[in-house]
């Protein structure tokens, strides 16, 4: 008679089958989604509509409210209506919920769920409706939206004359995102002293006839700070922009003292991440910058294709419904600016990158 080792089946040959492989590959994937599940607090795994849904705040409405700062793994940090800092955990049912930078929140100073008597003795059990969500398109269909900041009022997106150039496409797609979120929008040119003044910046020119806001900055010499100094009182705005465009310098300018790191540009003429994750500063003069990482791009995936006629106005409003089967440099088309016509193209092409998940039309 055979004798097996302990633990070893008697049909081990057959365990060592594809057939078997599968089967507990199966089995894996089915543990691993129960689980997954089991963390899911009133979300749908994977809809991206669903991810962004908050819980009901009205059981908490009687709670005092702040504002989330920053979430870490085990905790939040808040800040009180007078500026205050407080550290607080999680409610369970909040666990799963999508937090970001910004976030209205209603907290307990006493909490409603047996925790760690070592940490913060607040909890969060609420999350107030969002005036505003800013929000860049996902890499796939189980992170569909990377979420920026929450209840801003403002984007102001960064873009330096030189190291490195300016790029009119990230200032694009910056207002895509600004009009998905119905949010303000400003381009703040940095680094002004580094081009000659006889320099007007022709590659924001299809941005002047916008009529959108440009401020040209320059920390060095104190250029332009009061305006947006004034313009920050009583309000919120989120920078955004390429690493080594100045992001951090202009903050130090504007929020006299706080002295963050400076990264510049490399010898490859890219920028050097300083911020890894989104700041939020409040303003001395008054108002609020969240400061968020240097980005390599702005996804515009999964956005709707009807805000691109409000990006492209100088385009015949047909173009923007389907523009691939035009040629940028085809001099019949009479383009100012035929770079603008292959943006549009880039964008209408990525938008159409929606996510499996994703209801409603492109």
């Amino acid at each position: 008679m055979r004798k097996y080792r302990l633990g070893q089946s008697r049909n081990a040959q057959d365990l060592d089958s594809p057939e078997a492989y599968a089967r507990e590959g199966r089995a894996q994937s089915k543990r691993r989604q129960q689980s997954a599940e089991r963390l899911q607090t009133h979300i749908e795994a994977h809809d991206a509509d669903s991810l962004l849904r908050l819980p009901d705040e009205a059981p908490w409405a009687h709670l005092a409210e702040a504002t989330l700062v920053q979430r870490h793994s085990q905790w939040v940090d808040l800040e009180l209506p007078d500026r205050t800092p407080l550290r607080a955990t999680l409610a369970g049912k909040l666990k799963g919920v999508k937090l970001v930078c910004g976030d209205r929140v209603r907290y307990s100073p006493v909490p409603v769920e047996a925790v760690d008597a070592r940490l913060p003795q607040a909890q969060v059990v609420a999350i107030r409706p969002r005036i505003t969500l800013l929000k860049r398109g996902g890499i796939d269909d189980r992170e569909p939206w990377q979420l920026m900041a929450a209840n801003a009022d403002e984007l102001w997106v960064c873009a330096a004359v030189v190291d490195p150039p300016l790029r009119p496409g990230l200032l694009e797609r910056a207002y895509a995102l600004a009009l998905e979120a119905g949010m303000g929008f400003r381009i703040v040119v940095t680094k002004r002293d580094r081009a000659n003044v006889q320099d007007t910046l022709p590659e924001l020119d299809a941005f002047r006839d916008m009529d959108l806001p440009i401020h040209e900055t320059s920390a060095q010499r104190g250029e332009g700070l009061e305006e947006l100094r004034c313009l920050l009182a009583g309000r919120t705005a989120v920078l955004v922009g390429h690493s080594g465009v100045g992001k951090s310098t202009l903050v130090n300018a504007l929020i006299p003292g706080l002295d963050l790191r400076t990264g510049g540009t490399s010898r490859w003429g890219t920028g050097r991440q300083t911020t890894t994750a989104a700041r939020w500063l409040p303003v001395p003069s008054g108002g609020t910058l969240i400061d968020t990482p240097g980005v390599r791009t702005l996804s515009v995936r999964g956005l709707d294709r009807g805000m691109l006629p409000r990006i492209f106005p100088e385009l015949p409003p047909d173009w923007c419904e389907d523009p691939m089967g035009l040629d940028p440099e085809d001099e019949d088309l009479g383009l100012d600016y035929p770079e603008r016509l292959l943006s549009l193209q880039r964008l209408w092409e990525e938008m159409g990158e929606r996510n499996p998940n994703q209801t409603g039309a492109g």
